[in-house]
């Protein structure tokens, strides 16, 4: 009994110690990990002049947002985004709130002014739980149907599941003190359609967004923040798309053509 008390005993309050010290070595390490990110140039630009549609005839659009994400190696497909939704029977909801960037709505309502001949436009954000929902189904199609044109943007994030745990494996361990690279692809497309569903014209930008995690970075990080990389991609998609579309004249009153 006295050896169990001088001996094991101490050591079993040892381990608990070291135990105690590396979990706090690694929360300390995760809260003071800095990170700097980066990001590539946007490809798919459109490269004319901006060409005011003034004078055109007032048209009405339904803008139709798709958030998708894959995590390659661990998602067999893309999917769509999660956003907060406290009653999913509720179809009276901010359409535009979306939880992946946390200012879309301000990012969207900005970039609709590079389009100077809307006179209405409503929107919607396709979530998964939309299947078994049929009056947001239906809010969907009402309001593709009572408008003029349809555009539908989907922005898709892809990223790579093994780089993302072998980093994340690599920064735990060594305490954030080895830099580890994580990186996202995005693709934002957008497909303008009439009110018979006929393909009018199609759209495309792409950009990488890296983050680099270390212990150092945290000096780095209100410089480079990783929100507003992301932020600036979005931001910069929805404006050359909405410039482009508004420099081809591509929005037009079509009962007023077809008189």
């Amino acid at each position: 009994m006295q050896y169990i008390q001088k001996v094991i005993v101490p050591k079993i309050r040892m381990m608990g110690l070291e135990w105690i010290l590396v979990l706090t070595a690694l929360l300390m390490a995760g809260m003071l990990s800095g990170c700097a990110a980066s990001r590539s140039e946007m490809t798919g630009k459109f490269n004319r002049p901006t060409e005011k549609n003034s004078g055109a005839d007032k048209v009405s659009v339904f803008f139709l947002f798709k958030h998708l994400e894959q995590q390659h190696g661990l998602d067999s497909m893309p999917k769509l985004r999660e956003i907060g939704i406290k009653d999913s029977n509720n179809i009276s909801l901010d359409v535009l709130k979306y939880t992946g960037i946390t200012d879309f709505n301000n990012i969207f309502r900005d970039a609709l002014t590079e389009i100077s001949n809307i006179a209405q436009y409503d929107t919607f954000t396709e979530l998964p739980q939309d299947i078994n929902n049929p009056g947001r189904r239906e809010l969907s199609k009402t309001f593709k149907e009572s408008s003029d044109y349809t555009l539908e943007i989907a922005f898709f994030e892809e990223s790579s599941f093994k780089q993302q745990c072998f980093s994340g494996i690599i920064s735990l361990l060594s305490l954030t003190v080895i830099p580890m690279p994580y990186s996202w692809d995005y693709t934002i497309t957008a497909n303008l359609s009439d009110k018979n569903g006929k393909l009018i014209n199609s759209y495309q930008r792409k950009a990488t967004l890296s983050n680099w995690v270390e212990a150092l970075l945290i000096f780095a990080y209100p410089f480079h923040p990783l929100e507003g990389k992301r932020e600036k991609i979005y931001d910069e998609s929805l404006h050359d798309i909405f410039r482009q579309i508004e420099t081809e004249k591509v929005l037009k009153n079509l009962s007023v053509y077809s008189k």
